[in-house]
């Protein structure tokens, strides 16, 4: 009985750790934040850190894993609100989806899109993780498009609105980008 409270209680602790480092690293960035930084916020040991994670980079890849499993769920459920809408339109729903999150105050653009861009060429396990994500959400459009290049293009248009809305924090170009996947949808 014993072990088992104590695991539920480590895997608390894990827990706890890798979501005060998620909204650490989203609000500062990876680089900017130290494996110092987390230590301080949870109340934890270094040893401790590096023992459910090894190093800062496995600290990593547990908030990227926590972010896809969290954005993918979120996700699905937003795009299949409504099973009677066709095909097209659940696709393009991700950039209503987009739209909520900004109007919502989440203007850190995608977490893992920023872990890619800090780490590419730097951390393989990094780089692979992010882009499982990426594939996971392009899987998503495939469900519902025929075509893969016109999947690959609404992720192009979806990915530039997310980099545009970080920088001007307003979703006009949300709005485009989604003017433009459905002029794309509708002429493929």
């Amino acid at each position: 009985m014993e072990n088992k409270l104590e695991t539920s209680a480590k895997s608390l602790k894990r827990e706890e750790m890798v979501k005060f480092a998620f909204e650490t690293f989203y609000k500062n960035g990876f680089h900017a934040t130290g494996v110092d930084t987390v230590m301080e916020g949870t109340g934890i040991s270094k040893r401790t850190l590096y023992k459910h994670f090894g190093s800062k980079e496995g600290l990593i890849l547990a908030t990227i894993d926590y972010y896809r499993t969290h954005m993918r769920e979120l996700i699905y459920s937003y795009i299949n609100t409504d099973p009677k809408e066709n095909a097209v339109e659940k696709a393009l729903r991700i950039f209503d989806f987009l739209t909520d999150r900004v109007e919502g105050g989440h203007y850190n653009g995608c977490f893992v899109m920023n872990a890619k861009t800090e780490y590419i060429n730097k951390a393989k396990d990094i780089e692979e993780s992010c882009d499982n994500y990426t594939a996971g959400i392009q899987q998503l459009l495939e469900a519902n498009l025929p075509n893969n290049d016109l999947v690959t293009q609404i992720m192009m248009l979806f990915e530039g609105a997310i980099v545009r809305s970080k920088v001007t924090r307003n979703i006009k170009t949300i709005r485009l980008a989604k003017d433009a996947a459905r002029i794309l949808c509708e002429n493929s």
